[in-house]
């Protein structure tokens, strides 16, 4: 076991706006497709809590607008926008629906009671990481100077693959399992799940209020404006890989988690974001009583992030 702390690069791009292309027009509305291919970053608007500042004592509840990851459903309204990296091509607002085998997997999955982290590039000391270990899940834009953080995941605690197979992962929703881990093959309820992978809980802010999972969000904000968050590839403390792919253990890096924690965080909130700290499980949908069919090519779909 190893208490680290990791950038831990995913795909930062949005999934270009193109009806036919991923996208359905139904009855004037529009539906992003469950994702089957390479994963994508969503623009998202969703209810949640968050705290404006570490020393709020009570959370507030609203529609939250983040960046993340969502590869099932969403309603999506599009936003003219020419810089598809740093800014919306549209707002996304999850829902959930019975998937088709071959669908992309949701991971890290911040919605629900905490944060999962079940699968994304979990090798070699990914697997055996400590209570209060520290992963920032974002993406490196070394031609842009920046990496986007979409994700503070504090560690928690874990639940082995093999475990959630044993046990028909009963710790966890229907939501979760189908926008997941059944999209895992057999890493977790196959027939032969990992022996080595762990789903990860994140910490939360109600079990401690000092160093918990978060994501950075916005109020009321001009969407078409609304740039991720992000730190400097150059900053001198942190010491970030300048990769746009992997994964980095900051050996550069002096500063314990928690110290990353404090100034990252404290850099959130100079940036003018809150922090959101617990989302609304998106509602099932049932797409074919909308008489809308959603096609996957599952032949085609990408499993690695």
């Amino acid at each position: 076991m190893a208490k680290l702390k990791i950038q831990l690069n995913h795909p930062g791009n949005q999934k270009p706006f193109k009806i036919g292309k991923g996208y359905t027009l139904f009855n004037d509305k529009i539906y992003r497709e469950w994702n089957c291919g390479n994963h994508f970053r969503k623009f998202i608007l969703n209810d949640g809590q968050y705290i404006s500042d570490v020393k709020d004592k009570e959370q507030k509840n609203a529609g939250l607008y983040f960046w993340g990851e969502w590869e099932g459903n969403s309603f999506f309204e599009p936003v003219n926008n020419n810089n598809y990296r740093r800014f919306p091509n549209g707002i996304h607002k999850p829902f959930h629906s019975r998937p088709q085998n071959g669908t992309q997997n949701t991971d890290p999955y911040i919605f629900g009671d905490y944060f999962k982290y079940a699968t994304c590039k979990q090798t070699g000391s990914l697997y055996n990481l400590e209570e209060n270990s520290l992963i920032l899940f974002g993406s490196t834009y070394p031609s842009l100077g920046k990496f986007y953080i979409d994700t503070v995941f504090v560690v928690q605690s874990f639940e082995r693959a093999i475990d959630v197979c044993s046990n028909s992962a009963q710790n966890y929703t229907n939501t979760y399992k189908e926008q997941t881990l059944e999209q895992l093959n057999t890493e977790y309820l196959g027939p032969k799940p990992s022996t080595k992978k762990r789903l990860y809980h994140g910490k939360t802010w109600f079990e401690n209020r000092n160093y918990f999972s978060y994501v950075p969000c916005k109020l009321n904000s001009d969407k078409s404006g609304f740039e991720r968050f992000y730190i400097d590839l150059n900053n001198p403390i942190l010491n970030l890989s300048k990769n746009a792919t992997g994964k980095s253990f900051l050996p550069n890096c002096h500063l314990s988690p928690e110290e990353v924690w404090k100034l990252i965080t404290n850099e959130v909130l100079k940036q003018g974001f809150v922090l959101g700290i617990n989302f609304t499980e998106p509602e099932l949908v049932n797409l074919q009583s909308k008489k809308l069919t959603i096609q996957a090519k599952a032949s085609k779909c990408a499993k690695s992030c």
